[in-house]
């Protein structure tokens, strides 16, 4: 008997390490789907976030130019460097801070350094 492995045979061990390591894979991926529709992280961070912004901004209207936004309407600011942020209103606080959420930022900015405010009208959909 031979100690060598023949070629046939270091062939077939390829194919089957092949497999096994295909199918421990696609287990992991399932799985991981699995978790991801019924206890999403990203969900709770966000939560989170929120109700981190909220004690940091507690004020719920804004009052600028004459027109008071309030939480939670959709809207735009521009400030004086022309930097544009749409999204909805978190709040504000007593240092004069107002804070949006955009779909990608939670932002905070200064009320001194804002041109112009507007609400975004929302289309709802039939």
């Amino acid at each position: 008997m031979s100690q060598y492995l023949t070629a046939e045979e270091l062939i077939y061990i390829l194919v089957i390490a092949f497999f096994v390591t295909w199918f421990i894979q696609n287990i992991i991926k399932f799985k991981r789907i699995m978790e991801f529709g019924t206890d999403n992280p990203a969900v709770k961070d966000i939560k989170k976030v929120l109700e981190r912004c909220y004690a940091m901004f507690p004020l719920e209207n804004v009052s600028f130019k004459g027109q008071t936004f309030k939480r939670g309407m959709h809207v735009k600011i521009t400030t004086f460097q022309d930097k544009v942020f749409e999204g909805e209103l978190i709040g504000t606080n007593y240092r004069n801070l107002v804070c949006i959420m955009t779909n990608k930022l939670v932002v905070a900015h200064e009320l001194s350094n804002i041109r112009d405010i507007t609400v975004v009208e929302t289309t709802a959909e039939s």
